[in-house]
C-alpha cells in the first residue's frame, strides 16, 4: 500500500477518534463509555497505521469502520419512523456525518486491499514517493482532516461549551482602569 494511502487512513482514524470521544464528553454513561472505547480504539490504530509501513488487523478495521455507521442508520431510521429525535440526540448530525465520512473512506480503502487478496498485514515493498509528493499529500491530508474536523467538532456539546478564540478571562491587574 502507498504511504500516502496509509497515511490519509491513519489522518482518517485518528479524526474520528477525536470526534466520538468529543460525542463521548456529554453523552449517557453507558453511550459515554461505548464512544470513549471506541475513540481510543481509532486513535490507537491511527498512530500504529502511521508507524508502521502495513495495516494491522484489517477484518478489525472494516468491523471497527462500519459497525458505528450501521448503529447510526438504524438510529436515523428509529427516529425517522418514531418522529421523535431524542434517540439521535447524542449524536448531532454534522459530527456524526464527517465521523461516518472518514469510517466509510478508511472501511472502502481496506475492504478494496482485503478484496483484492491483497495482504493488508503484511508490508509490501510500495514505491517509494518522492519527498515533495508526499510533503504535499500530508500537507493536503492535515488540512483535508482539519477542514472536516474543525466544524465538526464545534457542533458538539463539548465544542459549544469551548471559550473562543482569543476570549480568555483577562486577570484584573492587566486591566487598564484609567490610570487609578
Amino acid at each position: 500500500m502507498s504511504p500516502v494511502t496509509r497515511m490519509w487512513l491513519a489522518f482518517a482514524a485518528i479524526c474520528t477518534g477525536i470526534i466520538h470521544a468529543a460525542l463521548a464528553a456529554t453523552a449517557p454513561l453507558p453511550l459515554a463509555v461505548l464512544l470513549a472505547a471506541l475513540a481510543l480504539t481509532e486513535l490507537a490504530w491511527g498512530v500504529a497505521t502511521f508507524m508502521r509501513d502495513r495495516i494491522a488487523a484489517p477484518a478489525a478495521v472494516l468491523t471497527v469502520a462500519l459497525a458505528p455507521l450501521a448503529v447510526w442508520a438504524v438510529l436515523l431510521l428509529g427516529a425517522a419512523a418514531g418522529g421523535s429525535g431524542e434517540l439521535l440526540q447524542p449524536f448531532p448530525l454534522l459530527p456524526m456525518a464527517v465521523a461516518g465520512a472518514f469510517e466509510l473512506f478508511a472501511a472502502l480503502v481496506v475492504g478494496r486491499r482485503v478484496r483484492n487478496g491483497a495482504r493488508a498485514s503484511v508490508a509490501d515493498s510500495p514505491t517509494p514517493v518522492p519527498a515533495g509528493r508526499f510533503l504535499a499529500a500530508l500537507i493536503a491530508g492535515a488540512l483535508a482532516s482539519a477542514a472536516l474536523v474543525t466544524p465538526a467538532l464545534a457542533a458538539t456539546e463539548a465544542g459549544a461549551g469551548a471559550m473562543p478564540h482569543g476570549h480568555g478571562v483577562v486577570p484584573e491587574e492587566l486591566l487598564d482602569h484609567g490610570g487609578h
